[in-house]
């Protein structure tokens, strides 16, 4: 397991987590992202969910603090991959709230996502989720 990975699970846990406590469905959802790459095939989705979830106590409560931990994730493949699933994660629950919208804005910055590439990725997104980009 390594520290990268569990720093995606962990940015993937804020875009649900935003709006309110996470419900099961939003974690097998995120579970069912992180399946879905070649980082976690063949592992146990569990571990790396506990071990994100340990890094979030560790932010205490601050928003900040969470944001600023996803700098940990240094190959630019995975910053790309973790920003777009964040994005797939707010947008599959409908419109994106303006939490979410300005958490997405934060996760974009930190991760160093350029704004063209950004758009691009909410672009294909809303195309498959049948969403309108403003």
């Amino acid at each position: 397991m390594t520290y990268q990975k569990v720093t995606m699970v962990h940015a993937m846990m804020l875009v649900c987590f935003i709006d309110g406590p996470m419900t099961s469905q939003q974690i097998a959802l995120i579970e069912s992202y992180a399946k879905g790459l070649p980082e976690f095939h063949g592992r146990d989705f569990q571990q790396y969910y506990q071990a994100a979830k340990v890094k979030a106590t560790e932010a205490r409560g601050s928003l900040d603090r969470a944001i600023a931990s996803i700098d940990a994730i240094e190959s630019k493949e995975l910053r790309r991959k973790t920003f777009y699933c964040c994005l797939e994660l707010a947008h599959g629950a409908g419109k994106e709230s303006s939490a979410q919208e300005s958490l997405l804005a934060a996760i974009q910055h930190t991760l160093q996502i350029e704004s063209e590439l950004a758009v691009t990725m909410q672009e294909i997104i809303a195309v498959k989720f049948g969403h309108t980009i403003p």
